[in-house]
């Protein structure tokens, strides 16, 4: 899909909760712009207070108001506060993934470990991740802070199975697993901690759950999809060998299943062009939208349903 128009289509469904990702801002600016003023020894905190006013999508904030209001639901304090809590953390670890990969830029602006140094970006991301130990603290029930310990886990877990398996092709079963770790497990961390707030019944939070995972998961590889458009970041996913999902489908179709390394992946990725692999790889993120929409389908037809398929379909095109 064209960027423009994705832009345009993604901004409808923001819309749907524009006022609440406006509050959401102001709790950022709570736990940073104002502490920037009484804090003026704390040197990181008007760094990160830059960095974070390079805002993504929020998507994973927008999932947890959508889902909330498509529920009947009322948006409190602990929503924002949850919301907060799993952008801070996906934040950490852009900052931790752009040390690793050795990135240059990040949604447009330079690198904190390019702007300044490695060493200074990684005690940033520590700093976020500990603000979020903060609030998670603050949260009455148990269930919520151990779902995130437990995806903070995860994540690692994700990060150490790519570490181990650069410049390896992995399985397709086992690509899927490190995405469900590295990226699904966050969106789910979310989801089913507003499940819990929202007082959801046992049969909710499995189909919701269910929900974030097939989303997280199509999300990764959309992602996979956006970065073979890319020469720079394709570059630099071959240089840290780090092979996604379009380069598996090839190196399994050109050599079989059985195939662990390529020895010139540069020309596979000229010859990639040439087969199916993209279009494998948009049918396997397909089947994951599809198995997300299914989950939601409990839901009684609102705007924010709406909304959520919507987005679900804005990652299918």
């Amino acid at each position: 899909m064209d960027k423009e128009i994705f832009k345009s289509e993604y901004k409808k469904i923001f819309d749907c909760v524009c006022e609440n990702m406006q509050t959401l801002d102001k709790y950022f600016e709570s736990y940073f712009l104002i502490k920037v003023k009484e804090d003026k020894k704390n040197q990181i905190l008007p760094i990160l207070n830059e960095f974070l006013s390079q805002k993504g999508k929020r998507i994973r904030s927008m999932l947890v108001f959508l889902l909330t209001k498509a529920l009947g639901k009322e948006i409190t304090d602990c929503h924002y506060k949850l919301a907060l809590c799993d952008e801070l953390i996906h934040n950490a670890t852009l900052i931790h993934d752009d040390i690793i990969d050795c990135s240059l830029y990040r949604r447009g602006q330079k690198t904190l470990n390019f702007d300044y140094d490695s060493k200074l970006a990684v005690l940033a991301g520590d700093y976020l991740l500990c603000e979020v130990l903060k609030i998670l603290a603050s949260f009455a029930d148990e269930r919520i802070r151990n779902i995130h310990s437990n995806t903070m886990s995860d994540l690692i877990k994700g990060e150490l199975c790519q570490y181990f398996n650069r410049f390896k092709i992995l399985s397709i079963e086992e690509y899927i697993e490190k995405s469900k770790n590295k990226t699904a497990k966050l969106f789910e961390a979310g989801v089913l901690s507003s499940s819990y707030l929202n007082g959801c019944t046992d049969n909710e939070i499995k189909s919701l759950t269910g929900f974030a995972l097939n989303f997280g998961i199509a999300f990764q590889i959309q992602n996979d999809l956006d970065n073979f458009e890319n020469p720079q970041k394709i570059n630099e996913d071959i240089e840290n060998g780090d092979y996604g999902a379009p380069l598996i489908f090839f190196a399994q179709e050109k050599y079989g299943e059985n195939v662990s390394f390529l020895n010139n992946i540069k020309q596979a990725l000229k010859q990639l062009k040439n087969t199916d692999a993209i279009e494998k790889t948009k049918q396997l993120k397909i089947s994951y939208i599809n198995s997300a929409i299914e989950n939601i389908s409990f839901l009684e037809d609102n705007l924010y349903k709406t909304a959520l398929i919507d987005l679900c379909k804005l990652y299918k095109e």
